[in-house]
């Protein structure tokens, strides 16, 4: 069986991005720190209580995808100002995106923030490509989206760590609605709570099967190049109200600032000024 390396939250940069070259992820202990891993936990409990596993969108595919014993929600910087502080503005994190996504865009801003936890006797996930969601955009030699799982608890083989298939960021691109492979061919994000599963968008992944009577708690946070539509619509889940509050950056990485191309056009503006404006 494959293993994705293991570095401490204060590695070298150089060291987290060698790592993430060569496996297609790293994992980082320790990116949150035990108060800001509880206090997102704290933040967010009634909304663990509150969703229905399973997808709502009545289409089959996503309904696999999604799984049926595994909750999912966003609009966490609406839910969780530790999640701002702790996870959407985590320094390892900004580090690794800034690396990855800057040569081919003037800015990023967030692509998703989502709890994502795999209920017991949940089946695998396919396996997949994240920059899947803009195949129009994918191009083999550069990144347009980069992600961090983050363990809210402790990420075994048994409750459903993220698989991995090493190596597989280095395949032609393409799209990837599962992949058939073999034990040696993966390796299982294992990991304690508060750690932190870095990954490219190539990378062939998805959620391990859960064969415990336990829930397996992941947040995932991911990066989009500026010039790209997200997942999520981060505007209408963070109001104005919300967002004012927030620190600059949080604001722009949700959207409510605008995006200047270099030797481009601005784009996302507000009475063709920009939308950060709105904060005067």
């Amino acid at each position: 069986m494959a293993e994705l390396t293991t570095l401490d939250f204060d590695a070298p940069i150089d060291d987290v991005l060698a790592a993430l070259h060569r496996d297609g992820g790293v994992i980082v202990r320790d990116m949150l720190s035990e108060d800001g891993r509880r206090a997102i936990v704290d933040d967010l409990s009634a909304d663990f209580g509150a969703a229905a596993p399973g997808s709502k969108s009545g289409m089959e595919l996503w309904e696999t995808f999604h799984g049926a014993n595994t909750i999912r929600f966003c609009g966490l910087a609406a839910r969780s100002r530790a999640f701002v502080d702790h996870a959407l503005l985590n320094p390892v994190l900004a580090a690794v995106a800034d690396r990855e996504l800057l040569p081919g865009c003037a800015d990023y801003w967030l692509n998703t923030g989502q709890v994502m936890a795999v209920g017991p006797d949940e089946p695998a996930q396919y396996l997949h490509r994240d920059e899947n969601n803009w195949p129009e955009a994918v191009k083999p030699d550069s990144e347009v989206t980069v992600s961090c799982m983050f363990a809210l608890s402790d990420f075994t083989r048994e409750n459903g760590a993220t698989v991995v298939v090493p190596g597989s960021q280095s395949l032609p691109p393409g799209l990837v609605r599962g992949h058939e492979v073999v034990d040696a061919e993966v390796a299982y994000s294992e990991m304690s709570a508060g750690s932190g599963m870095i990954y490219s968008g190539k990378v062939i992944h998805g959620a391990g099967a859960n064969t415990t009577d336990a829930w397996r708690y992941g947040m995932h946070v991911s990066f989009v190049s500026g010039w790209l539509r997200p997942e999520e619509a981060s505007p209408i889940q963070v109001d104005c109200a919300t967002a004012a509050a927030l620190p600059e950056r949080a604001r722009q990485l949700l959207g409510w600032s605008s995006y200047h191309s270099e030797g481009g056009g601005r784009i996302w503006l507000v009475d063709f000024e920009d939308a950060s404006r709105l904060f005067d």
